[in-house]
């Protein structure tokens, strides 16, 4: 399953009425087949050998109010199928060797790579549970073909990063045009890995030499050798529309606020100065720098 699946589900549970009861996520092709079925439903005391004492819980009796994800749907043994549709239908089941229905309140979201309509003509997963399924049917796409989300996400993960280990990163613009070009073959976690690799490894501001050798060659080798300042003015105005669309004026104002005054502070050193290149008063860039650059003096 993608990152970018399960970020999205995550979502839509910490959103919904549900969200203070469980999430829990599912990978239906890790557990055995053989034991799939107590694995989901749980088992009564003695119902085979090697069966805990008193019984276990299922997954889905332990999701009980919350949200169940089935990831690799396709994967569960058709005989499997008829109890997961008797979950669905009657909110019900009867655990491995149990004599006694047991009521759940779950909500269920599965996902697969196979096509599970054509499974279905072959024989090899039940009509009526595919459509129990296919209510409401999403396609997500990855982060390539939604480069709009691109720059919102990389300022978050630095924010994120940023606290976590206290220090005040902030990104060049040629490190986030490349982030938008070659947008992590689609992957959000590995968007959110590089950036927190690069606020641990980099300097006060991420500069291109920061990124990994490999993107950094990707880079260079897809970037036009010549091209005049218009043309580069057009680009950066035409990616500035795409990437800031969805995104709120008052963090990019404040993204770009914190940019000038940490770049500014990393090189002078003096609010004077800084002030006096960005045409400031020294009392707010005084303000500015204690609230955007403390870190930059605790660690440096």
């Amino acid at each position: 399953m993608p990152p970018n699946t399960l970020l999205f589900l995550q979502c839509i549970h910490n959103r919904g009425l549900r969200k203070n009861s469980p999430f829990l996520s599912i990978n239906c092709a890790t557990i055995p087949e053989q034991l799939i079925e107590s694995e989901l439903f749980g088992y009564t005391d003695g119902s085979f050998t090697g069966a805990n004492k008193g019984g276990k819980k299922g997954l889905l009796e332990m999701a009980n109010g919350g949200t169940v994800f089935l990831d690799e749907i396709g994967e569960i043994p058709i005989n499997i199928q008829a109890k997961l549709l008797q979950v669905i239908q009657d909110l019900e089941f009867l655990p491995v060797g149990g004599r006694e229905l047991k009521k759940v309140d779950i909500r269920i979201i599965s996902a697969t790579n196979r096509d599970l309509f054509e499974m279905v003509q072959k024989k090899r997963f039940r009509e009526d549970l595919y459509y129990r399924l296919n209510v409401v049917n999403l396609q997500i796409p990855p982060l390539r073909e939604r480069k709009e989300d691109i720059i919102p996400l990389s300022y978050y993960f630095l924010s994120v990063f940023n606290k976590k280990y206290q220090v005040n990163r902030i990104i060049s613009k040629e490190v986030l045009d490349i982030f938008y070009d070659h947008p992590c073959s689609g992957n959000i976690r590995q968007l959110e890995n590089l950036i927190e690799s690069l606020v641990v490894t980099s300097e006060a501001i991420i500069q291109v030499s920061d990124l990994p050798i490999m993107l950094q060659q990707k880079n260079a080798q897809e970037t036009p050798s010549q091209e005049t300042p218009q043309s580069q003015n057009s680009t950066f105005q035409n990616k500035s529309s795409q990437m800031l669309q969805n995104y709120s004026l008052v963090k990019a104002l404040e993204d770009l606020e914190r940019n000038l005054i940490v770049t500014s502070y990393t090189k002078f050193r003096n609010t004077r100065k800084v002030a006096h290149q960005l045409s400031i008063s020294q009392s707010k860039a005084s303000r500015l720098v204690r609230k955007y650059c403390k870190d930059l003096d605790l660690h440096n």
